[in-house]
């Protein structure tokens, strides 16, 4: 795999909501998103089998997102990516692999995509099979958001780096 290759690529539809403090689902247009609100740290999961080309590389993430009607200020998020394995118990599943904490700028437009990308990132022993948890959360306790209202996340996707 040619490095920064898309690896997986996620849309809002395809979230498993964690049991409490979750993004919710709204449209803008016809377009299908994620809400993360700007005053509870919300989470959005993702769930995949690393494909069979994976080549053992760390990985980035990139959220495409827009602000529902902020045009000023940052928004913070979180991505962490957690391996689960053949014999994972799905009560109790694995410490988080690796993560990265990101801030952005909100668009000088409520609506306008951006896009916003982690460091990179290791998971310890993930092979090409291996199903792969991805948490986005948006730390809106954190100082540094102080983006007014919803962040939307419109899609989410992991390259190998």
């Amino acid at each position: 795999m040619a490095s920064t290759d898309t690896l997986l690529s996620f849309q809002p539809l395809a979230n498993h909501p964690p049991s409490s403090n979750y993004a919710t689902m709204d449209m803008r247009g016809d377009f299908p998103l994620l809400d993360f609100d700007d005053s509870t740290n919300e989470a959005a999961q993702f769930l995949a089998h690393v494909p069979s080309h994976y080549n053992s590389g760390n990985l980035t993430a990139t959220l495409l997102w827009a602000a529902t009607s902020a045009t000023s200020g940052n928004m913070k998020f979180r991505v962490e990516l957690t391996r689960i394995t053949d014999g994972s118990n799905l009560d109790s599943l694995p410490s988080v692999g690796d993560s990265d904490d990101v801030t952005a700028a909100a668009p000088g437009t409520s609506g306008d995509i951006e896009s916003s990308t982690t460091a990179e990132m290791t998971v310890a022993s993930l092979a090409a099979g291996d199903l792969l948890l991805v948490e986005v959360t948006r730390l809106a306790s954190d100082v540094a958001d102080t983006m007014t209202g919803d962040m939307e996340l419109v899609g989410l996707s992991l390259a190998e780096v």
